[in-house]
């Protein structure tokens, strides 16, 4: 009978084992991606001390650091976005519009924008531990 217990209680902590695993394996979706551009600062790669981006309801918005501090407002203009089936399109304006395949590392605090495989962009999480993924 204690041999069955045992097997038993091997079975049951395996099976919560996978299940958890297979959980955070699953890939974001496109809306997920989303959502955590829209969540969150994030900087410009090379220009992390002077130009952030935030997103908001299908816009991008500028902000630039003033004698180190990110201004509150805005610069005038947006990037507007929008979800083409899995991936994400940029209306920069005056005919120049990219689509991106979004792929998030390092704990989400990452993210490259590719197009066509090549990457075309990387933004850090602001106040995030990027730096230890780089």
């Amino acid at each position: 009978m204690k041999k069955c217990k045992a097997i038993l209680v091997f079975f049951l902590a395996m099976t919560v084992f996978v299940s958890c695993e297979s959980e955070e394996e699953q890939p974001l979706t496109i809306q997920d991606k989303v959502e955590l551009l829209e969540d969150k600062q994030w900087l410009l790669k090379g220009f992390e001390d002077a130009v952030m981006y935030t997103f908001s309801n299908g816009e991008r918005f500028t902000h630039y650091a003033v004698d180190g501090a990110f201004t509150e407002d805005a610069i005038p203009g947006t990037v507007e976005y929008t979800i083409s089936g899995d991936l994400l399109t940029m209306d920069f304006h005056f005919g120049n519009v990219s689509t991106y395949e979004v792929v998030f590392s390092c704990n989400n605090s990452i993210v490259d924008f590719y197009t066509d495989g090549v990457l075309q962009q990387t933004l850090y999480e602001r106040d995030s531990d990027y730096l230890s993924c780089i």
